[in-house]
């Protein structure tokens, strides 16, 4: 009695309108070779499914990978960053095998209305529950499209400053001059202003340093000239300027501007300002500071 009810449960879950029943009495060879031969068409369709859906997934994995590759050399050619190219292959590659799992789906009987619906409910609950990482990710895709700086350049915000080691879709990282490492949302980086240091190959030192008013002002500002061109980093095709800035209530206040490499901006800063000091010591050119007299009455 179990091999007949099982029999009779298979018939009634294949979708075959042509399959005879079997009775208990009926049970004999003949009628199981009839009830096989009855199982057949549907085993061919399943079989020809099978078959089509064997061959959906190898030529659309052909073609998946196709796409892949047209769509890293379309970026490559718009000099787009790797990190945004990364991603926007990688979102591709996705939804082609989403398409693709549908349309195997499909063949196989599968509503894949139902499916869709549900992948749908399920990415809105996912993007309600990261709503802060995907605002950090939209501004990560901002800051690859529009390169506002790129890695290698030195940078000054509101959360810092230092050199650009990483942008990624979430955070971007600075390396800053005490060698610390700050990460930055890239969703607050994105909304606030940006100084890039290094996006110009050459950038120019602004000194200001003062000098006492009974100093001798010519023989101040050759020194200053006598110094930028001594300086290793001072670029000698662009022009220098010694000027008078401005007098103060107890200086003379002198500028020197000056061009160098970004890379050596810093160094030469440094160089410039000691060589400055050392000078005027050396020629008696006073370096004026606030001074108080306190008088005291007896």
């Amino acid at each position: 009695m179990e091999s007949v009810d099982i029999f009779s449960t298979a018939a009634e879950s294949l979708p075959i309108e042509a399959i005879e029943p079997i009775e208990p009495s009926d049970l004999t060879v003949s009628n199981l070779q009839r009830f096989l031969e009855s199982l057949l068409p549907a085993i061919r369709s399943l079989a020809f499914n099978i078959v089509v859906c064997i061959v959906i997934y190898l030529i659309g994995n052909k073609l998946i990978k196709l796409a892949d590759r047209m769509t890293k050399r379309a970026l490559e050619r718009t000099q787009a960053d790797p990190g945004l190219i990364r991603f926007l292959g990688s979102a591709v590659d996705f939804a082609l095998r989403v398409f693709l799992i549908s349309m195997i789906l499909g063949q196989l009987g599968v509503n894949t209305a139902s499916v869709v619906t549900v992948l749908g409910t399920l990415m809105l609950a996912i993007g309600m529950s990261l709503q802060g990482s995907l605002a950090n990710v939209a501004g990560g895709i901002l800051l690859l499209i529009t390169h506002p700086f790129r890695v290698g350049h030195y940078i000054i915000c509101d959360y810092g400053e230092g050199t650009v080691t990483s942008i990624g879709l979430v955070y971007t990282i600075l390396t800053t001059k005490d060698n610390c490492v700050l990460t930055i949302p890239n969703s607050e980086i994105s909304n606030c202003a940006v100084t890039n240091c290094g996006e110009n190959p050459q950038r120019r030192v602004d000194l200001i340093t003062g000098i006492g008013y009974s100093s001798d002002l010519r023989r101040a500002k050759e020194i200053l000239r006598e110094i930028s061109e001594g300086c290793q980093y001072v670029l000698k095709d662009r022009p220098v300027s010694v000027f008078v800035d401005s007098l103060g209530d107890s200086s003379v206040n002198l500028g020197l501007f000056c061009y160098v490499s970004s890379a050596d901006y810093l160094a030469a800063k440094w160089e410039l300002t000691e060589a400055i000091k050392l000078r005027f010591d050396e020629e008696g050119i006073e370096i004026p500071f606030p001074q108080m007299d306190v008088h005291m009455c007896t």
